[in-house]
């Protein structure tokens, strides 16, 4: 029955089904998560905030969902040509064309910090931190309170292909200095005991945590919306959260 939940596309494929397409709300999930956000068993996800944020909105949607997995560079061109219904861990500044989706308004925040290796002094701002330092990030990850400062080369970003890798990177001693979203931050130090990282961290930027339902989806915005908005009435989003803090 699992099995039957999932679609994963493949380059090129078009979906070529719309009136079973309606039946089920195409949720997008991104291959690159990491926990506590989701995770993967082969193309299938089985775990996760975002999981558990998709079994709550069947719930209250009466409506089989069903995940598109796809690379995170290829899922604004899905949901641009309508092949997916709702895309969540969004916000409106993370897409280029924020016009065409119907946004939920803020279901929660994200904070992204700046976090040092164990024997890396405090840094209280980024201008304390030292030229020429390199900074583990996320490839393809746009760091606005940073990017003036990797854009003149007094600091320099060194990509890994997701957040979890760059805890990895940081556990290693690859880098002075890391930036990870807060939540999996905490995920990977609870889960790596011995994660090498610093007391302190120092937060750079906040973002509304978002869903955006893209206007070409097969499934009114109205009805996904009224649904986010029942949950988060019932605190709903709150007892998801608390179960990966």
């Amino acid at each position: 029955m699992r099995i039957a939940r999932y679609l994963v596309l493949c380059s090129g494929l078009i979906l070529a089904q719309p009136v079973w397409a309606a039946q089920t709300l195409r949720y997008s999930a991104v291959s690159s998560w990491n926990m506590p956000y989701g995770r993967f068993d082969g193309d299938m996800l089985v775990e996760g905030i975002m999981y558990d944020l998709a079994m709550v909105i069947e719930k209250h949607m009466q409506m089989p969902v069903t995940f598109v997995v796809l690379p995170r560079k290829r899922v604004e061109a899905a949901a641009l040509s309508g092949d997916i219904d709702l895309r969540c861990y969004l916000s409106p500044q993370w897409t280029d064309l924020p016009d065409q989706y119907v946004w939920s308004g803020k279901l929660f925040d994200i904070t992204d910090v700046i976090f040092g290796g164990e024997a890396t002094a405090p840094a209280t701002d980024v201008a304390a931190i030292p030229a020429g330092s390199l900074i583990s990030t996320v490839l393809g990850y746009g760091y606005p309170t940073l990017d003036s400062h990797f854009a003149s080369g007094r600091l320099k970003r060194e990509d890994a292909v997701d957040q979890e890798k760059v805890n990895l990177k940081m556990t290693a001693g690859r880098t002075p200095y890391g930036v990870s979203e807060t939540m999996a931050l905490n995920w990977y130090q609870r889960q790596t005991p011995r994660h090498r990282h610093s007391v302190w961290r120092m937060a750079i930027s906040r973002h509304d945590f978002q869903c955006g339902v893209p206007k070409k989806g097969l499934i009114a915005a109205p009805r996904i919306l009224k649904a986010l908005d029942a949950m988060k009435k019932a605190n709903q989003f709150e007892e998801i959260l608390r179960k990966y803090r």
